[in-house]
Order: structure tokens, then C-alpha cells, then sequence
């Protein structure tokens, strides 16, 4: 499993239960950030990490960047933990409601934590608990968890 994160650990990524961690520095330009799945379409034929800004339901585009099967849709766990309350539970929902749809149409999709200090780094299991708000079984998340390693190797 693998993680994506902004700072420089001084513990082995073995330690937290990954095979490797990549710096957000070294891959940003793999990793494409979008407001929503209407420009997520022009990188539908392009091997790419997308993050999505805003998880508004779009069935049609979800389909259509399925059938190519060249983008992975990259969901940021660490914006999660940084927020709260209302907004925490809106976006949680929404990020549910994507994932069925990335689950009904066969979409790409993985999970980082973009941690910016060592000591916000999440262990794998505390990941795959944390996917489990998005109604994914185990299985699922690491199996998402090893999709990184397919786009950034």
C-alpha cells in the first residue's frame, strides 16, 4: 500500500504499514487538480491522478472516463481531518455517493492522506478505517490503497 505526503519522514514508511510514501513535490505534476467532473472529461484519455474539488453527482461523465480506464480519481483524506462539523458530514456524503458510482460504472479510484507533518501521517489501517465512512469493505480500500503505485511508478 502507498501514500502520498508533503513532508519528509524520519521513520521507515514500513513503520506506518506502507510499502512506499511519494512526496507530493516529486509527483505534482502527475496529479491534477479539477473543480469538477465536466473537466475531469478533457484528461479522460490521459493516465492521470485526478482530484476533484467539488464531488457533484454526474453519472454521465463517471461513465464515460470508466470506459477509457486511464483515470484514477485521487480522493484527499487529509482535507477530511482538516475539516469539521457540517462540512466534514456534506463531504463525506458526497464522496459516498461518488464512490457507488466509481463502484457501479468500474472508475479508478485511490486514497491519500497529503500529510504536511510527520506527525499527521495515518498508519495503512487507520486509511482503510477511515475509507470505511464511504461504505467500502476492506478489500476495496486496499485495493484502492494499491492503485497509487500503478499511476506514479
Amino acid at each position: 500500500m502507498y501514500d502520498i505526503i508533503r513532508c519528509q519522514p524520519s521513520a521507515a514508511p514500513s513503520s506506518f504499514g506502507f510499502s512506499s510514501f511519494y512526496n507530493f513535490d516529486s509527483i505534482k505534476t502527475r496529479v491534477i487538480s479539477v473543480s469538477n467532473l465536466e473537466e475531469a472529461l478533457n484528461y479522460k484519455n490521459k493516465k492521470v491522478l485526478l482530484v476533484l474539488q467539488d464531488y457533484k453527482f454526474d453519472e454521465g461523465a463517471i461513465r464515460v472516463i470508466a470506459e477509457k480506464k486511464n483515470v484514477c480519481f485521487l480522493i484527499d483524506l487529509g482535507r477530511l481531518v482538516r475539516s469539521n462539523g457540517i462540512s466534514r458530514a456534506v463531504a463525506i456524503s458526497k464522496i459516498r455517493n461518488f464512490l457507488r458510482l466509481c463502484a457501479k460504472y468500474g472508475a479508478y479510484y485511490t486514497f491519500a492522506s497529503f500529510a504536511e507533518r510527520e506527525s499527521q501521517i495515518r498508519t495503512a489501517e487507520e486509511l482503510i478505517f477511515m475509507v470505511s465512512l464511504f461504505d467500502l469493505n476492506k478489500g476495496q480500500a486496499k485495493f484502492a490503497l494499491k492503485m497509487l503505485k500503478n499511476y506514479l511508478s
